[in-house]
């Protein structure tokens, strides 16, 4: 199960990642390309849904020692360079992560990239008509016959007086 997501996908296999780590003078690139096999219920009518998510990010890894340093003396420029250890939205940072230490665990990265790329309400199908809202029968199968029309609460006054 990929935690933290809305849909509750399940993995249908590991998810494999080809990746590509470059050293430039302390920094490190991370280039990774991967296809995640995901299912999911379908946001209208709950049939399971199996999906490729494709995954293709680049991210570059900062010594947390030269970050806390561009901080200090300001060298990113601007309100951001204060909070670039804990996180920024300066453009100019946007893809950059910290490091500390000769190991750097890419699982974070690679989960946060997967999450980004999934599909925030998917569906079986573009035209699926859902789940009765009156008595939960899957539209696509058959129709259920329930009155579903869903009348304007600004004339609920009114349909009262019809009723005398």
């Amino acid at each position: 199960m990929v935690q933290g997501d809305p849909a509750a996908y399940r993995a249908r296999a590991p998810l494999h990642v080809d990746a590509r780590l470059r050293k430039v003078e302390r920094r490190v690139l991370f280039d990774a390309r991967g296809e995640a096999a995901l299912t999911a219920p379908c946001g209208r009518c709950l049939t399971p849904v199996e999906l490729e998510v494709p995954l293709e990010f680049e991210l570059t890894y900062v010594p947390a020692d030269e970050a806390e340093e561009e901080a200090a003396t300001g060298e990113q420029g601007g309100d951001h360079a204060a909070t670039r250890v804990a996180g920024s939205f300066a453009a100019e940072s946007a893809d950059e992560e910290t490091y500390s230490g000769k190991v750097i665990d890419l699982d974070p990265a690679v989960r946060e990239q997967l999450l980004l790329a999934l599909p925030r309400y998917p569906v079986c199908q573009e035209s699926c008509k859902g789940l009765c809202s009156v008595c939960g029968a899957n539209l696509n199968e058959r129709d259920c016959g329930c009155d579903r029309h869903v009348p304007d609460p600004r004339w609920a006054g009114l349909e009262k007086l019809k009723k005398k």
